[in-house]
């Protein structure tokens, strides 16, 4: 499920090979975005020209919310969407470290667990990479956390102190969180 996604825009123009090639690679990934051709509208070409300070018509440009990216490659594109929209990343089970991770780029968000006689998984532990953390990817690690663990039939307990505060804003996950 994805969530939290920012407003996608991108700067071009109809006829543009390059602004053609961003198109396809954002249809291809699947998330909303604006198309503004900023040679058939002055009020996109303005809008452009006011993200940079030399005033020009840089395009084709594209915006993730307030992150600018100027003619980027398709990697930058992906790894600025992870960034930004972390309810695109898949959360992998390995079972074997006792863990629910998130792969952010080659940085790792876990959720670590043990599991008691009863079967159930205590949740005690969260971490978010330093450099990541305020973007509200932990919050999204959690909640990834638990439709992973409910998808794969577990029960759940939380312990750490950020993932009952996540489960307790959240009505659906107050019923099924211990």
């Amino acid at each position: 499920m994805l969530r939290n996604v920012p407003k996608i825009k991108l700067y071009g123009a109809d006829g543009c090979h390059k602004t053609h090639y961003y198109q396809l690679v954002l249809n291809k990934i699947g998330l909303p975005y604006e198309f503004l051709d900023v040679e058939a509208n002055e009020a996109h070409a303005k809008e452009l020209r006011s993200l940079y300070t030399n005033g020009k018509l840089n395009f084709p440009t594209i915006t993730i919310g307030k992150k600018k990216l100027r003619n980027p490659y398709k990697e930058d594109i992906l790894k600025w969407m992870h960034k930004l929209i972390p309810s695109m990343l898949e959360i992998k089970h390995n079972t074997d470290a006792h863990k629910y991770a998130l792969d952010i780029n080659g940085e790792e968000a876990k959720v670590e667990y043990i599991v008691k006689d009863d079967g159930k998984l205590y949740l005690v532990h969260s971490e978010v990479p330093y450099n990541l953390r305020g973007k509200g990817i932990g919050k999204e690690l959690v909640l990834k956390t638990f439709e992973k663990l409910t998808e794969e039939g577990h029960k759940a307990v939380a312990v750490c102190s950020y993932i009952k505060a996540v489960k307790s804003r959240d009505e659906h996950w107050r019923n099924i969180i211990e």
